[in-house]
């Protein structure tokens, strides 16, 4: 009996459980998710944008959009997660967009932003009026605003005077916030002066300072930059003065931010520039300081240039101001600036040459400093001359016969002629081979204009100038480079 209740129980569970299977069954609904316009998330949200590689994309976004079927995509960044001042940073018909260092860095900081590291920055997809959810960035920026400079003022004047020359004539101000940020970084200021209207084709350096927004100059600093770069003496100039702000990244990569231009009058005095000789085993004198030093020639239009084209051997040199005088004494101690001991100081380093062969150095002086730069010369085909004089009435021997010059045992093309008597009032050629075209063998150089006792000669057999000479008569060293007509006068 109790055998069979148990079978009928077991009977009724089994439909009861069947039954409720077959309702549940029935209930069971599957739903798919709802369509979305999604912008992804971002594997590395820390961004650093490095000056250095402005082209290289500095971040990429992509988005699914199952909403609004659109092929015109706006990307959109803010300050603020309410996006209450969006900027566009592009648009685009795919689902992706990418953006390089430059521009991304450049909208940001146009946007707004007061601080340089870990700039929160958000970004979403606008599709014509549908926006996606937006994303956060922490991006470190790096400065394009430039110093603003509170003086000198456009328009000012100063005039530099002889008998103040070690007083401050000009000081310049100016801000940057970079300096109060948390970015820790050295930026170098470099004030530069040029002639104004050139766009500071060719600028020359006032001075520079160090995380520092003020920087003093003398008047005989500031005197030596404006002649050097072609203001006349005692007559007023105008000058394009700028800061540059410079600073390095541990790649090597230098930024420079240029501030609005101020320009000025200077009026400069009149002061002379030292003749400048060489003296090292690179050069024909060695090391000996009086040993018919050869002098660098000088530029006839900028007193402050000096230019030597000519063999050097493998070794080094320096420049001096007096032969026989190891002080004031010029060299360089970072292979592009000038530096000098002008007695009371340390001896600069030398000028080096690695690789025996012809050179071109220029040097340009301002104050205690400046630059040079030297470049490979071919000197191959250039001719050479057996001889090599001058001849005219400022000479001993008048226009009859030539008073020959002596080579330079290294270099064929550099000549000299030491003790010369000059006539005051007479005027002078440099001939080569004793001969008058039309010979062939003739070579003629002639007067350019110089109104100094250097300048550039011109290679010229059909006339021209002779070159005159209006100083006191007496005895003088001339020395003369064949390969660009370069000569110099110097007194004894």
């Amino acid at each position: 009996m109790s055998t069979h209740i148990k079978k009928i129980g077991f009977l009724f569970l089994s439909f009861a459980l069947m039954f409720l299977a077959c309702d549940t069954e029935e209930s069971i609904e599957i739903t798919s998710p709802d369509p979305a316009f999604i912008l992804q998330q971002p594997g590395i949200s820390n961004v650093f944008l490095n000056f250095g590689t402005p082209d290289n994309a500095a971040l990429s976004v992509a988005w699914n959009d199952e909403v609004t079927g659109s092929t015109s995509y706006d990307v959109e960044m803010s300050l603020d997660a309410d996006f209450s001042s969006s900027v566009n940073l592009g648009n685009v018909s795919t689902n992706s967009f990418s953006i390089s260092v430059q521009d991304l860095n450049h909208a940001i900081r146009n946007a707004g932003a007061t601080t340089f590291r870990d700039v929160a920055v958000y970004m979403r997809i606008n599709a014509g009026g549908t926006l996606s959810n937006s994303v956060q960035y922490l991006v470190t920026t790096y400065p394009v605003e430039v110093p603003q400079v509170s003086s000198p003022a456009n328009n000012d004047s100063f005039v530099l005077a002889l008998a103040t020359l070690n007083d401050i004539a000009m000081t310049a101000n100016w801000s940057d916030d970079v300096l109060s940020s948390t970015l820790g970084i050295e930026i170098t200021y470099t004030i530069e002066a040029a002639i104004a209207g050139t766009n500071f084709a060719l600028p020359v350096s006032v001075g520079q300072v160090t995380n520092d927004t003020t920087l003093s100059t003398t008047h005989s600093d500031l005197n030596a930059v404006v002649i050097g770069i072609g203001l006349t003496p005692d007559t007023a100039g105008d000058v394009d003065l700028r800061i540059v702000a410079r600073n390095t990244n541990v790649n090597g990569n230098t930024l420079e931010r240029f501030s609005e231009t101020i320009t000025v009058s200077i009026t400069p005095y009149s002061v002379s520039f030292p003749f400048l000789y060489m003296v090292g085993d690179a050069t024909t004198p060695g090391w000996d300081n009086n040993n018919n030093n050869t002098p660098i020639f000088r530029d006839q239009d900028v007193p402050n240039n000096y230019v030597f084209t000519g063999y050097f051997g493998v070794g080094a040199f320096k420049l001096l101001e007096v032969k026989g005088q190891w002080q004031p004494q010029w060299g360089t101690n970072d292979g592009s600036t000038l530096a000098v001991n002008t007695g009371s100081g340390s001896d600069p380093g030398t000028f080096n040459v690695g690789t025996a062969g012809y050179y071109t150095y220029t040097f340009t002086t301002v104050g205690e400093g400046g630059n040079f730069t030297v470049t490979p010369y071919d000197a191959s085909s250039a001719p050479t001359y057996p001889t090599m004089g001058i001849i005219g009435d400022a000479t001993p021997d008048g226009w009859s016969s030539d008073t020959d010059f002596t080579q330079d045992p290294n270099n064929p093309h550099l000549w000299y002629l030491n003790g010369v008597t000059l006539t005051n009032g007479g005027s002078m050629l440099i001939r080569a081979n004793d001969v008058w075209p039309p010979d062939s063998n003739a070579a003629i150089w002639r007067h350019t204009g110089s109104q100094e006792l250097y300048g550039m000669a011109r290679l010229d057999n059909d006339g021209g100038d002779n070159i005159p000479f209006n100083e006191p008569t007496g005895t003088y060293d001339i020395w003369f480079n064949d390969l660009d007509g370069n000569y110099v006068i110097i007194a004894q």
